[in-house]
C-alpha cells in the first residue's frame, strides 16, 4: 500500500497558496516586490549616493596613483654649464635615464645657473669637465621628489658612462621638515577646515543671514589658520614664516569655505560634489606638495599654477626656503581665488534672496 508523503505545515500552506485561482506565482510576487522597493524615493537616493561615491572612490584612487603613486621626469628643468654640456656623454645618459623628460639649457657659468635655482626656474644643475668629470647639483627645498628621482637617473647614468660624479645639495631640507612636506599638510588642514567648518555651521548653526554668516566664516579662517601656524610654528619646529603662513592658510581656509558655501546655494545637498573634486580630486593632486609639478602628468602639472592649493603651497615653499627671490604669481593666484570665491558668494545670495545659513 502506496505511503502518503507528509509536508510540513508551512509547505502545505505555501502550496494551497499556490494552487488558488488568480494567486500569482512565487517569482512574480518577489519580482513586484524588487519592483517597489525600487520606486520608494529612500532606495532611489540611497542607489544614487552609493553609484556616486563608488565611482568617486575610484576615480580618486587612479588620480593618486598615476600622478602621486609613479613620480616621472616629464618636462624637469636642468641647467648644464660647460663645452658642449648639451651631448656630454653623462647628461645624454641622464636624459635618457629620465625617458627623456629633462628640459636643458645651457649657462655659461655655474653661478649663473644657480641663481636660476635661486629663482625657482631650474631643478638642478650639471656641470661638465674635459676630463670625464662632472658635478650634479640639486635642490632638495625645490622638490625632494625631483632629487630623488634624479639620484636614480644619476646612478644609472654614472654606471653607464662611467663618469666621475660629485653630487651637492644646494639648498637642503632642515630636520624639522626631511621630506619637504610641511608646506603641503598644512594647507591640506586648512583646506579640509574651510569646507568642513562651513557644511558644519549650515548644519548646526542656523539661522544666519549674509552679513552674519560672512562674519561667522571669517573668522573661522583666521583663527583656524592662526592655530594650525602655532601648532606648526611653536609646537613642531617647522620652517614656515609665522605671518606669510598665516595669511596664506587663511586666504585658502577663506576660498574653500565660501566655495563650499557657494555650492551649498545653488546645487544644496550636492555641494560637497564640486568641492570635493576642485580641493581634493584636482586640488591636492596638482598642488606639487607631494610630488613637484615637474612630475605631474598632465592635467596636472598645467593646473598646479592656477588652483588655489598649488598656489598655498607655492607660496608658502617658497616663503621657506627662497625669501629673497619669492615670486608674486603665487600669491596673486590665491588673492584671486578667495576674492572670486566670496563676491560670487555674495552676489548670488543676494539675487536669490538668501543666505548660506538660512533657516530650511
Amino acid at each position: 500500500m502506496p505511503r502518503e508523503t507528509e509536508h510540513p505545515p508551512e509547505d502545505r500552506s505555501a502550496q494551497r497558496a499556490q494552487e488558488r485561482p488568480g494567486h500569482p506565482p512565487a517569482h512574480r510576487r518577489d519580482a513586484r516586490r524588487a519592483h517597489r522597493l525600487a520606486a520608494h524615493p529612500s532606495y532611489r537616493a540611497a542607489a544614487v549616493v552609493i553609484l556616486i561615491a563608488s565611482v568617486m572612490g575610484a576615480v580618486f584612487a587612479s588620480f593618486y596613483l598615476d600622478a602621486l603613486g609613479r613620480p616621472t621626469a616629464r618636462a624637469l628643468a636642468v641647467g648644464v654649464v660647460g663645452a658642449g654640456a648639451v651631448q656630454d656623454p653623462y647628461v645624454r645618459a641622464l636624459d635618457e635615464a629620465t625617458s627623456h623628460g629633462l628640459v636643458l639649457t645651457p649657462f655659461a657659468t655655474v653661478g649663473q645657473a644657480e641663481r636660476a635655482v635661486e629663482l625657482q626656474e631650474l631643478y638642478a644643475v650639471v656641470e661638465v669637465g674635459g676630463d670625464g668629470a662632472a658635478r650634479l647639483e640639486t635642490s632638495s627645498a625645490s622638490g625632494a621628489s625631483v632629487t630623488r628621482v634624479l639620484a636614480q637617473a644619476s646612478t644609472a647614468a654614472q654606471e653607464a658612462t662611467g663618469t666621475r660624479l660629485t653630487t651637492t645639495d644646494l639648498h637642503p631640507l632642515p630636520p624639522s621638515d626631511p621630506s619637504g612636506l610641511s608646506a603641503f599638510y598644512v594647507t591640506i588642514a586648512a583646506t579640509i577646515i574651510g569646507f568642513v567648518g562651513t557644511f558644519q555651521l549650515r548644519a548646526n548653526a542656523r539661522p544666519l543671514d549674509l552679513r552674519e554668516w560672512l562674519v561667522a566664516t571669517g573668522l573661522l579662517a583666521v583663527l583656524a589658520s592662526l592655530l594650525i601656524v602655532v601648532a606648526g610654528d611653536r609646537l613642531l619646529g617647522l620652517p614656515l614664516p609665522f605671518v606669510e603662513t598665516w595669511w596664506a592658510l587663511g586666504l585658502q581656509m577663506a576660498t574653500a569655505s565660501s566655495f563650499s558655501a557657494l555650492m551649498s546655494v545653488l546645487i544644496g545637498r550636492w555641494a560637497l560634489l564640486p568641492t570635493w573634486m576642485l580641493f581634493v580630486l584636482l586640488g591636492n593632486t596638482s598642488s606639487g606638495g607631494a610630488v613637484s609639478p615637474a612630475l605631474l602628468p598632465q592635467p596636472f602639472a598645467f593646473l598646479h599654477q592656477w588652483l588655489p592649493s598649488g598656489a598655498t603651497v607655492s607660496a608658502l615653499r617658497a616663503a621657506a626656503y627662497f625669501p629673497d627671490t619669492e615670486r608674486w604669481g603665487p600669491r596673486l593666484v590665491l588673492l584671486a581665488w578667495a576674492l572670486a570665491c566670496v563676491t560670487a558668494l555674495v552676489v548670488v545670495c543676494r539675487r536669490r534672496r538668501t543666505s548660506p545659513g538660512a533657516a530650511d
